[in-house]
């Protein structure tokens, strides 16, 4: 409503200053007759060509110089389309001289080849630029192009004169055309304000349309895109209600709260000073976040971080762009669990090993991988059969689970009878004996294998490599390393081996 008053005063004081302009125009029309010393008509075409060439020089000159400062690609795109706005109008500008220029042809042709030599030194500066010649750039601007265009508009300020001096000839002319100009000035100055009257109701009917779409569109985005504005310090400033809704809160709740960007996961492998460390930049942050809302319900979403610039292009707050992902992550979730086992698979294997390596190498923790065989289980198959073979990974895969219940414990079927752990905390010392367990529980579950060389019972065998800080790995090596692990064990079976560590037999 302030607006439509704003904006209603601004077209009142236009429609006043009309009035007065044409008032001004009948009286100072009528002086011209009573003052021909001092008033003259001259031919406006070519002189306001002339001026308007000038101004087009400075204008030019000055975008140059935006060119020249420009700090990215858009900012010297934006520059170049201005310099080439204005040099466009001048060309127009020379093409109306050229056709009714009264003077020497010499006179235009001496000018226009100067505006030719300075658009070379304008594409000089430009591809000096676009090579990151800025210093080169400037001193060119400053100097070369500086002087050229300063000898352009004396050049240019001749022909004005000329036009000036040929005005004076048409003096007579525009007397005896007074009083036909009078009654086309009335004229116009009645439909004028007729005009504008109409325009400023016409515009504030739109405007109020237009307001109204306004609050109709943030209505929409309130009620169906998940966003949030936070300040510097990650403290919420605006949310919109479908967010609210989607984590279970009310806008009084958490406007004017640090929300950590909705991070709940304080050992995930995202936290909220790195995505501050990314976006305080002026680079926007993406990717996918495990949350729980205020009940507790998990949830996933990609996340995307926005920073907001003020006039000076400092990061001044940020905006935030949430998706609820939780469905394709259910449908990933398939992907990457083995059917029969219902464990994690090799594929969910490969992704997590270096999440978990960069978390343990940023807590400084060492990290676990063991890799685990079933002894004799192609023999099992073979006298048994297979889906005993499978009902025999079901059970082991389910006592592996029940073992392994810390948050960042995980297992894995790699394949066959192969399994994988991940786990982090532990040394040598610890993961031996937490080892050898699981080991023996395997054994003590007293599923019969008679075919088995170490015991009556299934059993499996174990091979097991840390990284540590002062031995860190990636992924691929500490695969290796487990798997050689893996191979000394097998050698005895039943056993579990730790390199440089004690191994156990039962």
């Amino acid at each position: 409503m302030n607006n439509q008053k704003n904006i209603g005063a601004v077209f009142s004081v236009i429609i006043f200053l009309l009035i007065g302009l044409g008032a001004s125009s009948l009286f100072y029309l009528t002086s011209i007759a009573k003052e021909a010393e001092n008033l003259y008509r001259h031919p406006y075409t070519v002189s306001n060509a002339s001026r308007n060439i000038n101004i087009n020089l400075i204008s030019m000159h000055r975008y140059m110089k935006d060119v020249v400062y420009a700090e990215n690609g858009y900012q010297l795109r934006a520059a170049k389309d201005l310099v080439n706005k204005y040099e466009q109008q001048a060309q127009k500008n020379f093409d109306v001289i050229f056709e009714r220029y009264l003077g020497k042809q010499q006179d235009i042709q001496t000018v226009y080849n100067g505006f030719l030599e300075w658009k070379q030194i304008r594409d000089e500066v430009v591809f000096l630029k676009a090579q990151g010649k800025d210093q080169q750039a400037l001193e060119i601007s400053k100097n070369k192009e500086a002087k050229h265009v300063a000898m352009l508009t004396k050049q240019t300020e001749k022909l004005v004169h000329f036009s000036d001096n040929q005005a004076k000839l048409f003096f007579e002319r525009a007397v005896e055309a007074k009083n036909h100009a009078i009654t086309v000035i009335v004229s116009l100055f009645i439909i004028t304000v007729l005009s504008s009257v109409f325009i400023t109701y016409y515009t504030l009917r739109r405007l109020h349309k237009a307001q109204h779409d306004i609050k109709s569109r943030m209505h929409l985005i309130d009620q169906n895109i998940l966003m949030a504005k936070f300040d510097l310090k990650g403290v919420v400033i605006d949310i919109s209600n479908k967010l609210c809704r989607f984590l279970g809160i009310t806008k009084h709740e958490i406007i004017g709260k640090k929300a950590h960007f909705f991070i709940t996961d304080k050992k995930g492998e995202v936290q909220p000073e790195e995505i501050l460390a990314t976006a305080s930049t002026g680079t926007s942050w993406e990717g996918e976040l495990y949350i729980e809302d205020s009940h507790g319900l998990s949830k996933w979403i990609h996340s995307a971080v926005h920073p907001e610039l003020n006039e000076e292009y400092e990061v001044s707050g940020y905006s935030n762009i949430i998706q609820d992902i939780s469905d394709r992550k259910a449908i990933e979730e398939l992907s990457i669990t083995d059917p029969l086992t219902k464990l994690h698979n090799r594929r969910y294997f490969d992704q997590t090993i270096d999440k978990e390596l960069r978390l343990a190498t940023r807590n400084k923790t060492p990290l676990t991988l063991a890799i685990i065989d079933v002894d004799y289980f192609k023999k099992y198959n073979d006298h048994y059969g297979h889906p005993a073979g499978d009902q025999v990974l079901v059970r082991i895969a389910q006592l592996f689970s029940q073992s392994l219940q810390r948050p960042n414990d995980y297992v894995f079927r790699l394949g066959g009878e192969e399994f994988g752990f991940i786990f982090s905390g532990f040394c040598a010392e610890q993961s031996l004996p937490f080892l050898e367990t699981i080991k023996t529980k395997i054994e003590q579950l007293k599923i019969e294998h008679i075919k088995s060389d170490v015991s009556p019972y299934v059993t499996i065998s174990i091979g097991a490599y840390l990284s540590c800080n002062e031995n860190r790995l990636d992924g691929k090596q500490l695969y290796i390393k487990a798997d050689e692990a893996l191979y000394e064990a097998k050698c005895q079976r039943n056993t579990v081996f730790i390199p440089n560590q004690f191994s156990f037999k039962v």
